[in-house]
């Protein structure tokens, strides 16, 4: 009985502290990477994602699948756009046009990048959020946490 009583336990405690549901949403960066660089991610309930990564002069959209193993990492598998599908304006400011597979490790509603080394990159170059000055003067870039937060649409 205490055994059987254990493993129920266990299941509604598992079940609750990461339920795929809780991942689905509206992903963006809470800071500019390098003053410039922002990330958007709309991971839908179908497995399907839409992928923008914007800044300076660079713009890749891009869509496809992705999948959540145990690790609680979400594998993002990018569908390859015929060049034919492409307008002059966007062949010519994409740069690539073939994105790179990314990964990120879901935890509290944040979703962290994977560096190519395979570690997971929680801090970034970004710009502060105090002024290089007491009261005035321009913030300044430093090394500060970079993640992708779930918004409200």
């Amino acid at each position: 009985m205490k055994k059987s009583l254990l493993i129920i336990i266990i299941i509604i405690f598992s079940n609750n502290l990461f339920g795929q549901e809780k991942i689905f949403g509206y992903y963006t960066s809470n800071v500019a990477e390098l003053g410039f660089f922002v990330t958007k991610i709309r991971l839908n309930k179908n497995y399907t994602f839409e992928y923008e990564f914007s800044g300076d002069l660079i713009n890749q959209t891009g869509k496809g699948t992705f999948e959540i193993n145990n690790s609680n990492e979400v594998l993002l598998k990018f569908e390859n756009e015929k060049e034919e599908d492409k307008t002059v304006a966007e062949i010519l400011s994409s740069g690539n046009s073939k994105i790179e597979n990314k990964k990120y490790k879901y935890k509290n509603g944040k979703l962290f990048a994977f560096h190519l080394d395979g570690y997971v990159v929680k801090r970034g170059q970004a710009y502060s959020r105090h002024k290089k000055f007491l009261f005035w003067g321009e913030r300044y870039l430093t090394k500060r946490r970079i993640y992708l937060k779930k918004r409200t649409e």
